[in-house]
């Protein structure tokens, strides 16, 4: 009795489970056949996890690594994954979809496990900055500097990082190196003087923010004599009172009709044979007569400079007090080059334009004059 009684009761509700499931899947039929679709697909191929692996990023979503063109620069890393063209392009598509960090990441390992690539460093770098990571921006903009030293273009990149991170003292360094690197000062854009003086304000050493602004006017006066660069030096003289002790005094020097002229130039009260050199930047000095001449070189930026016998190595320093004859000058900046030999025998250093652009400078062909700028 209770068995045949039983028996109908579960064929019952057997019928009546099948057809709930029924009425189930006939209402969300293609919705469980999409969510299983979609956890198929989201199984990465076999072949493009090894892509992922070797440029070091995880996994797209298939729906992003299914679609062109990213599914065709896939591709052609499936097929070469060492093809500059395929993760150039790869890169810039990681990119346009939102996925820049891991474009940096691809460049990096490119340049590592592929070609050292200097061009993928550089961009890699320049993807770390505008995510904000300065740290990681600067650690592959070191790289590319040891990859490619003599590349001004390498410290300018540096030097506004550095800015962005508020490592100033840094960014001065690499800015010096920039202007250093240079054949010609004139050839350099303003955004390099104009960054200096940037950084040495944010440090608050306004007058010495003046040097790079001045120094850019005097490359070009006709042209870079403007407006907003008065401005600039306005601004920095008031807010360090530097105008008095800035420059003053005029004289004139003979010239005898030479092409190179010697000066007797005197830095924190030492003397020595100086070239006059509106081609340098900046004051250079020999290692032994910055000794002599007691200037400060702990804790400052070693940077880059080109000198005559190619590139060297320098430190960043600055000059209390700078003499040529009736003509001074404070807190100059100056670089001691580590390769004396280059500066020329019996010469102590070059007389460049962050002590030059601070006056008016005519050379004529029997003298030479410097006089206090009105």
């Amino acid at each position: 009795m209770r068995r045949g009684w039983l028996a109908p009761v579960l064929r019952t509700l057997t019928i009546f489970l099948l057809l709930c499931l029924g009425i189930a899947f006939y209402i969300y039929g293609d919705r469980i056949i999409g969510d299983l679709q979609e956890m198929a697909a989201e199984r990465p191929d076999p072949a493009l996890l090894a892509i992922y692996e070797k440029f070091e990023i995880e996994p797209l979503p298939s729906i992003i690594a299914g679609r062109n063109p990213m599914a065709s620069y896939l591709d052609m890393l499936r097929r070469e994954s060492c093809d500059w063209n395929a993760l150039y392009r790869f890169s810039q598509e990681l990119q346009a979809q939102g996925y820049r960090r891991e474009a940096a990441k691809a460049l990096i390992a490119f340049s590592n496990k592929c070609t050292p690539s200097d061009i993928a460093l550089q961009n890699a770098a320049d993807i770390f900055g505008q995510l904000s990571d300065y740290d990681e921006a600067l650690k592959v903009a070191d790289d590319l500097i040891a990859m490619k030293p003599g590349v001004a273009d390498y410290y300018y990149q540096r030097a506004l990082l550095r800015q962005q991170a508020k490592k100033y003292r840094d960014a001065v360094g690499d800015f010096y190196s920039v202007m250093g690197l240079a054949d010609n000062p004139a050839i350099l854009n303003s955004t390099v003087f104009v960054g200096l003086a940037e950084s040495y304000a944010s440090l608050g050493e306004y007058c010495a923010a003046i040097t790079p602004i001045r120094t850019w006017i005097s490359i070009n006066p006709g042209q870079n004599n403007t407006a907003r660069a008065q401005a600039l030096i306005k601004d920095y003289s008031s807010r360090e009172n530097c105008t008095a002790t800035y420059a003053k005094g005029s004289d004139r020097f003979p010239t005898q009709g030479k092409n190179v002229i010697i000066a007797n130039v005197s830095i924190n009260g030492v003397e020595g044979r100086f070239i006059v050199d509106t081609g340098a930047s900046f004051i250079a000095v020999s290692k032994s007569f910055a000794t002599r001449a007691k200037l400060p070189l702990e804790n400052n930026a070693s940077i880059v400079v080109q000198t005559a016998n190619g590139m060297s190595q320098a430190q960043q320093t600055t000059a209390a007090d700078v003499k040529v004859g009736h003509v001074e000058a404070t807190d100059v900046a100056t670089v001691v080059s580590n390769d004396d030999v280059a500066l020329g025998p019996d010469i102590d250093g070059l007389l460049g334009r962050s002590f030059l652009s601070r006056f008016d400078v005519t050379f004529g062909s029997r003298d030479w004059r410097i006089e206090t700028k009105e």
